[in-house]
């Protein structure tokens, strides 16, 4: 028969002397019970937390948020219950008070974590400073200006006039996008052609085209490269360079290919277009 062991450990010495607690030698058996009540106060409290919030949840007139919160209450205190009789079973009680206490202190603990998260993040912001205020940048899909990098935030604007803050956790723990850092931006747009169109031709007037152009740069300068032989059209890549900020990139591609098609009508040139090809064959008598 299996049998646990009463060989004593390493004993306890919180160097506290009260009458409420209880401090003893921890043997094998007590860190068996200690890691059990742990395991399923852990298993419990998901529970827990999971059928309250749905039950909530389900009551009218009740906020989602609500709801959320209560729920994640209820399991904080099945965790703290938990490490309580874990406790217990190491030799240290704490008695009704002591276990009001460790339940305030970790329901301080777990509603603080985000907010030290976020010092803490926002502090590595500061010393890596991927970005500055006033940068143009893009976070989780959304392009903004920087206006303030706080303990907490990282409060943007976007061109559209929204404001946003960012989590400093979650700006430190995603991709992020500096726009405007480079001094400089690479565009590229892509035209289709007709097949019967000269390549070399075609590209030369591209290049001429989009050099004309104010919003972009001369160095480096445009270039123009056939890239794929499409089911209608030959497709040419147009790549310039421009200034980097989000309001710069719409004009400079906007003014390049309003130059684009100006120098192709000019020229001859043809953008393609769809087309569909029907073979027909008479049938026999």
């Amino acid at each position: 028969m299996a049998f646990i062991a009463q060989t004593p450990l390493v004993p306890i010495d919180v160097g506290l002397i009260s009458d409420d607690f209880d401090i003893r030698a921890i043997t094998t058996a007590d860190l068996v019970v200690a890691g059990i009540a742990l395991v399923a106060g852990m298993v419990l409290a998901y529970l827990a937390k999971r059928a309250l919030r749905r039950v909530l949840n389900g009551i009218d007139n009740m906020p989602i948020l609500a709801g959320d919160v209560i729920a994640r209450i209820v399991s904080y205190a099945i965790l703290t219950l938990a490490v309580s009789v874990a406790l217990e079973a190491l030799g240290v009680s704490f008695g009704l008070i002591g276990s009001v206490l460790l339940l305030i202190v970790v329901l301080v603990v777990l509603a603080a974590r985000p907010l030290l998260q976020d010092l803490g993040a926002g502090l590595i912001i500061q010393l890596r400073r991927p970005f500055h205020v006033g940068d143009q940048i893009v976070i989780e899909g959304v392009e903004a200006t920087v206006e303030e990098v706080s303990a907490r935030t990282v409060r943007t604007v976007t061109v559209d006039g929204r404001r946003v803050h960012f989590p400093n956790r979650a700006v430190l723990a995603g991709a992020i996008t500096n726009l405007t850092s480079e001094g400089g931006r690479l565009t590229t747009f892509v035209v289709g052609v007709a097949y019967h169109t000269d390549l070399d031709r075609a590209v030369e007037v591209i290049v001429e085209a989009i050099e004309s152009v104010p919003a972009v740069f001369a160095d480096p300068p445009p270039m123009a490269f056939v890239q794929n032989f499409a089911d209608s059209t030959i497709e040419i890549a147009c790549r310039f360079w421009h200034a980097p900020e989000i309001q710069a990139e719409w004009v400079a591609r906007d003014e390049a290919m309003r130059s684009v098609k100006r120098s192709f009508n000019e020229h001859g040139i043809t953008i393609a277009f769809p087309q569909r090809v029907l073979w027909s064959q008479p049938t026999g008598s």
